[in-house]
């Protein structure tokens, strides 16, 4: 994919996450939220290129992707995002917390390799997770060079 292709993609899900505001899911608010916000969350990676990837293409059961961002010259982010229930108290409450927590960053570091492996070629892929307890995505993994 060059820089024009990006550039496209960039335009496309960006209209798509501007218009889309009737999903009420608090995941996907989330989401939004740092697409929409991405210039200063994300300045390294001005360019979204996708959304709701897949894993292994054809085989969703291997995992879904979140968003991956590019700079245009070759450097990727990868970024896992993930709503964990903090009102709720309790050790059941909070053991489920700690285990969504654990799983968004597992994800966020197995997906970067997973992007590197399916584009090829790049200088650099970094892997963020981002939940509503952050103020910024949080670096994960970092894969240079493939």
């Amino acid at each position: 994919m060059n820089k024009a292709d990006m550039v496209r993609r960039d335009q496309v899900l960006r209209a798509y996450f501007k218009g889309r505001n009737w999903d009420n899911n608090n995941e996907y608010v989330l989401k939004r939220e740092l697409v929409r916000h991405s210039q200063e969350l994300l300045p390294s990676y001005p360019l979204l290129i996708d959304d709701e990837w897949e894993v292994e293409p054809n085989r969703t059961q291997e995992g879904k992707g979140d968003l991956i961002f590019a700079d245009g010259e070759g450097r990727f982010a990868v970024v896992e995002v993930k709503w964990l229930n903090l009102d709720n108290s309790g050790k059941t409450a909070k053991t489920r917390c700690k285990h969504q927590r654990k799983k968004v960053k597992d994800q966020a570091a197995e997906y970067t390799g997973f992007v590197g492996q399916r584009l090829k070629i790049f200088a650099q892929i970094e892997g963020y997770w981002f939940t509503n307890e952050c103020d910024k995505p949080q670096l994960e993994k970092r894969l240079e060079g493939f």
